[in-house]
């Protein structure tokens, strides 16, 4: 006869990991967002990225990263892995902060708060998973109904709005990276919950929180460059740089 109380135990152990990872996941990303607004008071030239910096942070944490994770004596040795997951954090953090221009403190909690939601209704939506259902066709189609209600949601800002709203191509610009980004972040959720036939990670705990952070840093860097990218978008279509295009091509095509 099954043991009444294994399912409560279960329920319970799983409950702490997802405390763990998500908890210090948010420990790593309030780290990231301090180091994000102390770079911005500490910057002595506003607007100037500090790139040589962020290329070399972002060159450790990823040599860093690789070595930590394929090295199985490191990941499960504690607290050598609590103590390289959490340097690995700091170091893109630094990265990130390095290569954001100036930050104010009221810009980078709004766009922190953004991220760290739809971050978490993704991965909410990962946690679920209906009986029988493969985890791959899953995200498959969830990822195909956010992309269908993103697209008619901006259809509709679109057709609503006047065409020169710069705010309209932000918010646009907005969706289409969470519904790029949605099936990632699926798929790290069914990991956690051991959907792909694996056990949950209680002992890559620090490993699956720096991971969290990195997709945290890469959506907040991107939304933080949404006008940068708006702006390249309109001169690479204008008409201008098409007629360059144009006689670029045609040159390259003439015999002489």
């Amino acid at each position: 006869m099954s043991d009444p109380h294994h399912g409560v135990r279960g329920v319970h152990s799983k409950l702490r990991l997802y405390l763990w990872i998500y908890g210090t996941a948010l420990v790593f990303i309030f780290i990231s967002i301090l180091l994000i607004i102390s770079f911005g008071f500490i910057n002595s030239e506003p607007g100037e990225r500090c790139c040589p910096a962020a290329y070399s942070f972002f060159s450790l944490g990823l040599l860093s990263l690789f070595f930590y994770v394929n090295v199985m004596f490191l990941r499960r040795k504690f607290p050598v892995n609590w103590i390289l997951s959490c340097s690995i954090a700091v170091v893109f953090g630094l990265g990130t902060a390095s290569m954001l221009p100036e930050q104010t403190a009221g810009h980078v909690i709004l766009l922190a708060l953004e991220v760290i939601v739809m971050m978490g209704l993704l991965l909410l939506l990962g946690y679920w998973l209906p009986p029988k259902c493969h985890p791959l066709l899953y995200i498959a189609l969830t990822s195909f109904c956010l992309a269908v209600v993103v697209f008619v949601l901006c259809k509709i800002i679109s057709d609503h709005t006047p065409d020169d709203s710069d705010k309209t191509a932000l918010l646009i610009v907005h969706c289409i990276l969470w519904t790029v980004i949605c099936p990632l972040l699926l798929f790290q959720s069914q990991v956690i919950n051991g959907y792909w036939g694996n056990e949950p990670p209680s002992l890559d705990i620090p490993l699956c929180a720096v991971l969290l952070l990195i997709d945290f840093l890469a959506c907040y860097a991107f939304l933080d460059a949404v006008a940068d990218i708006d702006f390249a978008i309109e001169n690479l279509l204008s008409s201008k740089t098409m007629q360059l295009i144009v006689r670029v091509g045609r040159s390259e095509n003439s015999p002489f």
